[in-house]
């Protein structure tokens, strides 16, 4: 049973963070379907790499770190910092992110200055974050199997974001492209890797390792094989950033993709071994993102032995980016967004009335249709990528784009309480959230 300090442990900015990484998500969505061209690492332009940004600082790195000023105290049973550096990641990380999506489509303009100082804006709200959430983090000893993963995440990220501002220095500043010149002829992978491989998918198998079990009833300890998945990342991501030789690096990005395979039994495992005999329906579209997550690692695996990494980036990219990291978000979200409403609105009220269950605050029969199109669209567009066939492209990232915007609907009415069957009633005084009355 939850107790009255349950409600007192709710991220005041969460929602806030979740909203505005929508908003981000819609917008790169839009881009593309306006005629932003989606290319490969190789054929990066400005316009693409704003786009990939959207994605990955606004969207991605911003619904992460939403889901972690919840997740974190709640693994680690401590607070945040303070609820104040949630706030100031949030406004650091948007400022930022406006001054480098601004700053690409202005390269080769005086304006294009904006890049870096966006690019500066957005460590220091990524600083923020860390430091928020490296305190209750280093309070909890011994550390579950997700903080390991969350820690190892926000290390990575670190090293991300450091060397995308080397970059955006690169490009900007005569004298600084001089210098940093080798680092952005040969760490453009580097960056990828880190950011996409090591923040996002690490930090969202931590997270998964929590939430999967938490919902489905399923055996919470992964044991030895959980220890094998961070085991052989974490050497493998080592070795791949760090090894001085091509041969190590190799290794290394044979050892991170065994990982992921590992991952993926071990989530089929904990699916197998669930006592909920209903799977809900968010970990029933989670199942789409685990697909997409085992197709990049095949798409990958064909790159490596074919040396086509040029062929096979637009497509790989596509779907890390759509497929498995957006694809779990959005998945994750229809109970997240709920249950912290639940909370919120209900959570005090137990046994002094009528109380609905999380799962009324939904309308499953709805999204399930929403989340088909959204995955269907999503293995469109990765084919459309593949072939580089723009039109087909477009046309699938508007239908995910409509999906996207008919899932926001759905969080936003969970969120008021619109499909609650019982009175609709306020929040307590002193809860964290200033909900509306539905």
């Amino acid at each position: 049973m939850l107790t009255p300090t349950a409600t007192d442990r709710i991220s005041r900015w969460t929602p806030a963070i979740f909203a505005c990484a929508l908003g981000n998500f819609a917008l790169a969505q839009a881009l593309v379907v306006a005629g932003v061209r989606w290319a490969g690492v190789a054929e990066l332009a400005a316009p693409t790499l704003a786009v990939v940004h959207l994605l990955t600082i606004g969207w991605i790195t911003l619904l992460m770190f939403g889901a972690l000023f919840q997740f974190v105290p709640v693994v680690t049973n401590s607070p945040l910092l303070s609820q104040r550096l949630s706030l100031v990641t949030l406004s650091f990380i948007e400022l930022g992110l406006a001054g480098m999506v601004l700053g690409f489509f202005l390269l080769g303009s005086p304006l294009a200055a904006l890049l870096p100082a966006g690019g500066s804006l957005v460590v220091i709200g990524i600083l923020a974050g860390i430091l928020n959430l490296a305190v209750p983090l280093a309070r909890r000893r011994p550390l579950p199997l997700s903080a390991r993963f969350i820690i190892a995440g926000l290390a990575l990220l670190f090293l991300t974001v450091s060397l995308g501002l080397a970059f955006a220095l690169a490009l900007t500043v005569p004298a600084a492209a001089q210098a940093l010149g080798p680092m952005l002829a040969n760490g453009v992978a580097d960056h990828a890797l880190a950011g996409l491989g090591g923040w996002f998918t690490l930090t969202a198998i931590g997270v998964s390792y929590e939430l999967l079990p938490m919902f489905m009833l399923a055996p919470h300890e992964r044991g030895a094989w959980g220890n094998a998945v961070f085991g052989t990342a974490i050497l493998g991501f080592a070795a791949a950033l760090l090894g001085g030789f091509e041969s190590i690096k190799l290794l290394g990005q044979a050892a991170i993709g065994l990982a992921i395979l590992l991952y993926l039994i071990d989530i089929a495992r904990l699916y197998r071994d669930r006592k909920r005999r209903q799977i809900e329906l968010h970990n029933q579209a989670a199942i789409g993102a685990f697909i997409s997550l085992g197709i990049a690692l095949v798409l990958a695996l064909a790159a490596a032995l074919s040396h086509g990494w040029t062929r096979a980036a637009p497509g790989l990219l596509f779907v890390v980016l759509f497929g498995w990291l957006s694809g779990l978000g959005l998945s994750q979200l229809y109970k997240i967004i709920p249950f912290l409403a639940w909370l919120a609105r209900f959570g005090r009220r137990l046994g002094r009335g009528p109380v609905p269950r999380v799962q009324d605050l939904v309308n499953e029969r709805y999204a399930r249709y929403v989340f088909v199109a959204y995955f269907a669209a999503i293995a469109v567009g990765a084919a459309a990528a593949w072939l580089d066939l723009a039109p087909l492209l477009r046309g699938a990232i508007a239908v995910s784009l409509v999906a996207t915007a008919l899932l926001a609907r759905e969080y936003r009415r969970a969120w008021r309480g619109h499909y609650a069957q019982t009175p609709r009633l306020a929040p307590v005084p002193g809860s964290p959230f200033h909900l509306p009355q539905p």
